[in-house]
């Protein structure tokens, strides 16, 4: 919670609030997360497609990889997830032009070059924000590896 709270208010890190705590409460892979498309995500029903997953190979090739469907995420169930996916949607920054991989386009996050993010972008991230975290607070965080799920549970 101490955590959520540091991101929330920091004057840096606070953009990236929405994406942490849907992370943090929904245990959605960060690589399931970096895959998520406008079309995954359904307001009306409050609910997210998670079926893909986007990785980007060691050649520096951007791949979707299926995998088994899950259930879809019933994002009203995790608190204030819903809001913070749609808060994520009214704040995309489109590139001019979407990239399509394999057949998938519309990502939630871009790079400056107009790619999709991956994990590894999310890693470098938490890494800073666990880094200005600990400059601040006494009782250190360990590094944050958001490449599996990350589950945290609230009270």
């Amino acid at each position: 919670r101490k955590f959520l709270k540091f991101v929330h208010d920091d004057v840096v890190y606070c953009k990236y609030y929405e994406v942490v705590y849907i992370l943090f409460h929904t245990g959605m892979r960060i690589s399931e997360f970096c895959g998520l498309t406008l079309k995954d995500v359904d307001l009306e029903n409050r609910t997210v497609n998670i079926d893909h997953q986007l990785q980007r190979t060691s050649d520096m090739r951007y791949i979707i990889e299926t995998q088994r469907r899950m259930p879809e995420q019933d994002i009203a169930n995790h608190r204030g997830c819903g809001t913070d996916v749609l808060g994520i949607i009214e704040d995309r920054n489109a590139p001019k032009v979407e990239k399509s991989i394999d057949g998938y386009s519309g990502f939630l996050f871009y790079d400056d070059n107009g790619m999709p993010l991956v994990a590894m972008h999310w890693q470098h991230r938490f890494n800073h924000m666990v880094g200005r975290y600990n400059d601040i607070y006494r009782m250190q965080m360990p590094n944050i590896i958001p490449h599996g799920r990350v589950i945290i549970r609230t009270s």
